[in-house]
């Protein structure tokens, strides 16, 4: 699987998750910070991307009709340290969830990961 990290997923997390072997692409590193989340998406799309962010509007996919994605993992801790978050995140994408996250919205609080169809 391969990653785009929304301007808000600290650097740290991009780090560990290229340390864990996810190809991982950094819209911070890419001078895009500020881009809308439609610019977000075709990137994603284009690049065959899952989206991964704590920007809860990227939830609001599941409202629109032809919106095309590869998917979107939306990250809802209430401790979001970036340790936490690696933690995490590694531990879904290291399990046997990961291969229902493709093309679906994946949102991962402590207690629970949730996968929704979405339209793409």
């Amino acid at each position: 699987m391969k990653f785009l990290a929304d301007e808000n997923i600290a650097t740290s997390v991009v780090s560990d998750l290229r340390k864990a072997g996810f190809d991982t692409k950094d819209i911070k590193e890419e001078n895009l910070r500020g881009a809308s989340d439609k610019i977000i998406l075709n990137i994603a799309s284009a690049e065959d991307r899952i989206i991964i962010t704590h920007d809860k509007d990227f939830a609001n996919i599941l409202s629109y009709d032809k919106i095309k994605h590869k998917g979107i993992i939306l990250i809802r801790l209430k401790n979001q340290s970036p340790k936490r978050v690696s933690k995490i995140l590694l531990g879904v994408l290291q399990s046997d969830l990961a291969t229902k996250i493709p093309n679906k919205l994946t949102i991962i609080t402590e207690t629970q990961t949730i996968i929704h169809t979405t339209t793409s």
